[in-house]
């Protein structure tokens, strides 16, 4: 028999299921014996037509994670995005699958016969993958949603307003008094670091300010180890004497970036401030708590749920390119500029093992 061939199963397994026993079958074989068999039109005898329309009824969205993220430690950004997303299709009776990380998927092997892809209806793909892998995805015919990523006339995407959010920061710091600038980056190969990058440098030119090179850092993260990582980097090239004012990629590299500098005898917002482009409760969560700007990212995983669902009803007959608009929460991370230029702390008083040879 096809069936038992396919999914590795003995004839007499696959016949026991198709003509309704249960007794004596996991679960898991019969629920993969019925989908293969339905999905492929089969319809023997002793098939119940009720499980034949529970099953074809059941709706599911699978989500994909961008490389290197892997479920296990996925960012917070996403765990947020993917709580908007689960919220939202929950209220609808659909539930949401982690497909899994681009990293560990043969995306031509996504549709081949036994795999999960035969349950979903759709799929969102949780930041900037390859354009071979989105590629592959998009070849399998299902509603897409490429989230905080874009693909103009390939599928739909949700973005943050990523312009807005750097203004929103850098008018902030600005009105505070702080002319001199720092940028934490990281993800350095992703748009979306570029995105944030470009809108900070425009920001800073309205003001007629400009961020010098050695105050610029791009890391390949952007975590915990990044932000320590780059505040290390920038506290060398200063000599001691700090700039002010510093924005970060994400909550995760301030939180790293202030680690350091407590490590190191400053103080936040005393010596200097410190913003993050995020929304996420990794900067309300600790002390200090991290000046911010973003869209929300649950209500980018609830907009992209809400894509989905249109495409699934046929009610969308264009592609979304969405942009949420940003927020900004003044937290305790920022403060009004020192009132001495620059920020001369212990790196440029005592000893420091930072100091190179």
């Amino acid at each position: 028999m096809h069936i038992a061939k396919e999914l590795g199963y003995s004839q007499a397994l696959v016949s026991m299921v198709l003509n309704g026993r249960k007794k004596g079958i996991s679960k898991t074989a019969s629920k993969r014996i019925w989908d293969y068999a339905i999905h492929h039109g089969y319809s023997p005898r002793g098939m119940r037509m009720d499980s034949i329309r529970e099953t074809s009824q059941a709706k599911t969205i699978g989500y994909i994670l961008r490389s290197p993220l892997k479920l296990a430690n996925k960012s917070n950004f996403f765990n947020h995005i993917h709580q908007g997303l689960h919220d939202h299709l929950d209220q609808h009776g659909i539930k949401t699958v982690f497909i899994g990380s681009e990293d560990d998927i043969m995306v031509e092997r996504l549709s081949t016969a036994g795999t999960v892809i035969h349950q979903i209806r759709g799929i969102a793909i949780m930041g900037e993958v390859q354009p071979a892998f989105l590629e592959g995805v998009i070849k399998l015919g299902l509603p897409i949603v490429y989230i905080s990523a874009r693909a103009p006339g390939k599928c739909h995407s949700i973005l943050s307003n990523e312009g807005e959010s750097t203004s929103m920061l850098v008018d902030h710091l600005c009105g505070l008094g702080h002319t001199t600038f720092a940028w934490l980056g990281g993800n350095r190969f992703m748009g979306r670091h570029h995105d944030r990058y470009r809108g900070v440098v425009q920001a800073l030119q309205r003001h007629d300010l400009a961020i010098e090179d050695k105050f610029v850092t791009k890391l390949k993260g952007a975590d915990r180890k990044e932000g320590f990582e780059a505040a290390k980097q920038i506290a060398e090239a200063s000599e001691g004497d700090l700039p002010t004012a510093w924005i970060c990629l994400n909550g995760m590299m301030a939180r790293g970036a202030i680690s350091f500098l407590f490590q190191n005898g400053y103080r936040i917002p005393e010596d200097l401030s410190i913003a993050a482009i995020d929304m996420t409760n990794v900067c309300s969560e600790e002390n200090p708590t991290i000046t911010c700007a973003s869209a929300f990212p649950e209500d980018m995983g609830s907009e992209a749920g809400r894509l989905l669902l249109e495409s699934l009803n046929k009610s969308i007959k264009s592609l979304i390119d969405l942009t949420l608009p940003s927020q900004f929460r003044e937290l305790d991370s920022t403060g009004p500029v020192p009132t001495e230029k620059g920020v001369k702390g212990p790196l440029s008083t005592i000893e420091s093992p930072l100091k190179k040879p």
